[in-house]
């Protein structure tokens, strides 16, 4: 985003800020503290100083900025989303979704309260580096937190049960499959993978909760502060969708951490036990999960290996990793059921 929009963003903010919060008197003052350039957005951080106090906002803006109809359309499909979720949480009486401030999105551009804290994905990596920092309660409790957010989230967007297409999902597997295999995934580790799916979708049950998707739950996403759990991001979200979804994305995305050699399994399975406790996840309902997991995990494996800016060498060390991995998480969730 140009300076000079940014500018007018901020001029923007200064005039309507006031309507927002009325107990703080004029706004005397609104300044851009931080910023965290992405791959096709920019996130500020900004502060609107009032006559009694300051309050905090983030303004995720899109590029290109205004004129950008792509820009727009994605900063108004993003605000839709917002809107509609907070809006069903304020009537609930339930927290963790930040409150938009105004509509920005002619400058391609989502304003919200910030919502203080760390993600999770940052403590589980201090837990995995600072010795004797697991055995705290502060991991688990967040994991565990986590969990009953999104049980939460997706009782207040429920919507009614649809039939689970167990056969469409055994069908994407054996294509995920296929790929990976392209790349070294072992045949052992493909039949373990298609017969364990097979089975436990067999035994499972034939209607699924749905509910709105977030479509990107993962502890990179969810943010721990003083307030609880929030989520801030609602770019992806589906109005409605296979509710298990966003617990097995979050699942796979915790397994994936072991790819690193300081993050291992002690810390992770317990960062999912914790989860499925807070999530309420019946022994049915984890069964299920670990084969929509293992989906997530497949085609973490084909998009990571895939972006046209990737070196040979980085692709052959990400597939050589990723394969290596898949292959324990395969015979550590499946192969019993095989």
């Amino acid at each position: 985003m140009a300076e000079n929009a940014v500018s007018e963003l901020l001029a923007e903010l200064k005039r309507g800020a006031a309507d927002y919060y009325p107990r703080r008197g004029e706004v005397r003052n609104v300044r851009v503290v931080s910023h965290a350039p992405k791959r096709d957005l920019c996130i500020y951080e900004i502060v609107v100083d009032f006559a009694a106090g300051s309050e905090r906002l983030a303004a995720k803006v899109y590029r290109a900025g205004p004129g950008n109809q792509r820009a727009q359309n994605r900063a108004r499909q993003e605000l839709d989303n917002l809107r509609l979720v907070y809006g069903i949480f304020q009537k609930e009486k339930l927290t963790g979704i930040p409150r938009p401030v105004g509509d920005y999105t002619h400058w391609g551009a989502v304003v919200a309260e910030k919502f203080g804290g760390l993600p999770l994905q940052s403590i589980i990596m201090k837990a995995a580096l600072l010795p004797g920092y697991a055995g705290q309660e502060t991991l688990a409790v967040a994991a565990r937190k986590s969990g009953e957010w999104l049980r939460s989230f997706q009782r207040a967007t429920a919507h009614p049960l649809a039939m689970f297409p167990a056969d469409g999902l055994l069908q994407e597997l054996e294509k995920l499959c296929l790929r990976c295999q392209s790349e070294g995934l072992e045949e052992a580790a493909i039949r373990t993978i298609l017969s364990g799916a097979s089975t436990m979708l067999r035994r499972g049950r034939r209607s699924w909760p749905s509910s709105a998707v977030l479509n990107d739950f993962t502890p990179l996403n969810v943010m721990v502060g003083e307030q609880g759990i929030g989520i801030c991001d609602y770019a992806h979200m589906s109005p409605r969708g296979t509710a298990f979804n966003d617990a097995a994305q979050f699942l796979a995305a915790v397994e994936a951490l072991e790819k690193y050699p300081f993050c291992n399994r002690g810390i992770t399975r317990e960062v999912q036990k914790q989860f499925l406790a807070g999530y309420g996840a019946t022994a049915g309902d984890q069964a299920i999960l670990q084969v929509l997991k293992m989906r997530a995990l497949l085609a973490m494996f084909v998009e990571g290996n895939g972006g046209k800016e990737s070196t040979v060498r980085k692709k052959v060390m990400w597939a050589t990793v990723m394969k290596r991995f898949i292959e324990q998480s395969a015979q550590r969730s499946l192969a019993p059921a095989a």
